[in-house]
């Protein structure tokens, strides 16, 4: 089969990634925010002529490639002039899959799409008008990144973010030292953790994924309504168990308390954490069990076999 991946050049490398796990099937990637020389001048005068030039652009990769599916990946960050080029392309499929939340004015782009698929269940209420099949399909880690490398778990407790109320709080709960890294943390507050104001690089982060006893993630964001964040797979994929804030999507992914651990409070993280330092052995029975969960179910190799097997299912390719 051949398959168009539409998406945004991001840091995440998301359509990248989708590409990548992807080998069975010829497959071409469109980025519309790459820049050229081209985009740049059109971007000069208006982005709208700067969309209309992309959009045209589009067209002529859908010409000259054939797709048998086009794939919209982080589906509404890509203009609406890339949509509504598929005016001209009625019988070739198209599916969306979207990580961020959204409101019902998307639905112009939506309804050029036959399945969007959405990676939070707290998305699927603002589908309700949508024309397109709309279908719960969460994130994944990509497998050839973030790898168990099996080192002794004798970090102090980690956390990596960007600082803000409700981190603040939760994180200034934990007696037991953690190591925090990041912008716009409030030092005074968190005293009693080793904190270092600045953004840790992939390399790095991965080797602290690895080596803490406690790798604490958060999903307070506006993006994220009852899903999960790539975090939670990625921490998993490492062999690092998994620790986050209650949330309907989690079980539907893991068993709780046998392959992730939760709290829902500052106050229960901060117990949480203590007999996580206190018990290790207990928890990393846990981590194990959510490894092997990641690494069956919720790789990017899983997830592009499932996407494709629901698209078949419901008859789109």
């Amino acid at each position: 089969m051949r398959i168009l991946i539409v998406g945004k050049k991001t840091i995440m490398k998301w359509p990248e990634n989708v590409q990548k796990f992807l080998p069975d099937h010829e497959t071409e990637l469109f980025l519309y925010n790459k820049r050229t020389v081209a985009s740049v001048f059109h971007k000069f005068f208006h982005n709208k002529r700067r969309y209309w030039y992309v959009a045209q652009n589009l067209k002529k990769r859908i010409i000259t490639f054939k797709p048998d599916l086009i794939l919209y990946i982080s589906s509404f960050m890509i203009p609406q002039e890339c949509y509504d080029i598929l005016a001209d392309f009625p019988d070739i499929p198209r599916v969306g899959w979207v990580s961020d939340a959204f409101q019902p004015k998307e639905k112009p782009k939506a309804d050029w799409l036959d399945v969007l698929f959405c990676s939070d269940t707290g998305y699927l209420k603002a589908t309700k008008t949508f024309k397109s099949k709309n279908l719960f399909l969460p994130l994944c880690a990509d497998e050839t990144v973030f790898k168990n490398s099996h080192e002794p778990r004798t970090a102090p407790p980690f956390f990596a973010g960007v600082g803000n109320e409700k981190r603040n709080a939760y994180l200034a709960a934990i007696q037991d030292r953690c190591i925090i890294y990041g912008r716009r943390w409030p030092k005074e507050l968190l005293k009693q953790h080793e904190v270092h104001n600045y953004k840790l690089q992939h390399e790095r982060l991965q080797s602290f994924i690895n080596r803490t006893i406690a790798p604490i993630n958060m999903t307070f964001s506006p993006n994220i309504i009852d899903g999960l964040n790539f975090r939670i797979f990625e921490v998993s994929a490492c062999g690092g168990l998994i620790i986050v804030n209650d949330s309907k999507d989690l079980k539907t992914c893991y068993q709780i308390g046998t392959e992730a651990v939760t709290y829902r409070t500052p106050a229960d993280l901060n117990h949480l954490i203590h007999d996580i330092v206190t018990h290790p052995a207990k928890y990393q029975k846990i981590a194990q069990a959510g490894y092997h969960r990641t690494m069956t179910d919720h790789t990017y190799g899983a997830r592009m076999k499932q996407m494709l097997a629901l698209l078949k299912t419901m008859q789109i390719i």
